[in-house]
């Protein structure tokens, strides 16, 4: 792999590949044992089959004529074009600048508007198998983000195959594609289901919040026959989306998740004390910063995204001991003894949300403590780096 560097001047670059490569094949490896050498009958498994590959399927075969497509789109450019001259009556007059806008934002909104299929087709037919009841808007975002992480990954192996023939330093651009793919796998893994089950939640809180706010301010409020089925609703689906989430932690995402963090922080570490202490070239100083920040934002964005997951299952907290005082008949009863159950987990049971293994619940309060450790793992591991500077210089 080590070519003659003055012969070669760019493969001097592969002393840094190889850095990099020695030490993130190791989540290479844990990415391999968590997602490919398990059995596909396994619940986390499934969760991602659902949220990755059934739901994208289900989406396609919802999908809507060509026709109707662009009798959607042609409406919806209509519409946007008449607002658009009331607002802006002077920018309507240079119709190419503005058909372009109002062209660009047709093409954006029947997307995110679902213009493309059929959605009474979707909702009801084509449903997920273990999220049901899961929104049609949180699952076609969970659709696009599968579509763009796809096109984007599309392109950049293009992208690769073309430089390849260009850039000498074939290991290190190499590494750095590679090192690029393992982040969006990491990503789609656990984005993919949080949309979802974020999704839902969002919701049935927006809901349930907007009822108990009226129960709240009226204390003669009688509970109808079709709010005591949605609070029921509420609790099953609670119940259902809390199980998937510390089942699948249980049975996968806590061991990979506490391995992850034992191998990620002292490889970020390291990065960062090499950059300080470390009399490297610019290029590998480059290669390392940018290895620095994928590993960074590929690590601590989706597990932001997993607490502020957790963060939805305990958002009704102040709600419920109200909506409490208002199931006062005895018809009542079994309900009240669920929803007072659901409140004592919430309070004092074990929280909802994934953890790192022994290590604590990831949870926002569980990543400011990692990242107080991060902190004190950099400054000791600083300390070192400088104490063998100064014996190496005091020879």
């Amino acid at each position: 792999m080590f070519l003659d560097s003055e012969k070669y001047p760019l493969y001097q670059y592969d002393y840094g590949a190889a850095y990099i490569w020695q030490r993130l094949s190791l989540l290479g490896l844990l990415g391999i044992r968590t997602f490919y050498l398990q059995c596909s009958d396994t619940l986390s498994f499934q969760e991602l089959y659902d949220c990755v590959v059934f739901n994208t399927d289900q989406y396609w075969k919802s999908r809507d004529s060509d026709e109707n497509i662009q009798i959607k789109k042609s409406r919806r450019f209509r519409q946007y074009r008449q607002q658009f001259e009331r607002n802006h009556p002077y920018l309507s007059i240079l119709n190419p600048f503005a058909n372009r806008l109002i062209s660009f934002r047709v093409w954006l909104d029947s997307w995110l508007q679902m213009d493309h299929i059929d959605k009474k087709l979707f909702q009801q037919h084509n449903r997920m198998r273990l999220f049901p009841n899961s929104p049609i808007k949180t699952r076609n975002r969970a659709v696009l983000f599968i579509l763009f992480t796809n096109h984007f990954n599309y392109s950049l192996l293009v992208t690769c195959i073309k430089l390849i023939f260009v850039i000498e330093a074939i290991s290190t651009f190499h590494n750095v594609i590679l090192l690029i793919q393992c982040a969006l796998v990491l990503a789609c893994s656990i984005i993919a289901p949080y949309l979802t089950i974020h999704g839902q939640m969002t919701e049935m809180n927006e809901k349930l919040i907007k009822l108990l706010e009226k129960i709240k301010y009226d204390n003669h409020y009688q509970i109808t026959a079709i709010e005591l089925k949605q609070l029921r609703f509420y609790l099953n689906e609670h119940t259902q989306l809390s199980r998937f989430v510390l089942y699948t932690d249980k049975i996968t995402w806590s061991e990979a998740l506490y391995y992850y963090a034992l191998i990620s922080i002292p490889i970020n570490v390291t990065l960062m004390c090499e950059l300080i202490v470390e009399d490297i070239i610019p290029e590998t100083k480059f290669l390392f910063i940018t290895a620095g920040i994928i590993h960074a934002v590929t690590g601590v964005f989706p597990f932001l995204l997993l607490a502020d997951m957790s963060s939805d299952f305990h958002s009704i907290n102040d709600y419920l001991p109200a909506m409490q005082l208002q199931l006062k008949q005895s018809k009542h009863l079994r309900l009240k003894i669920k929803y007072d159950d659901l409140y004592e987990r919430l309070i004092h049971g074990k929280k909802i949300a994934h953890t790192f293994g022994t290590l604590g619940n990831l949870t926002f309060r569980g990543l400011f403590e990692a990242f107080f450790g991060y902190i004190a793992a950099f400054f000791l591991t600083l300390k070192v780096y400088m104490n063998e500077q100064q014996i190496e210089h005091n020879r």
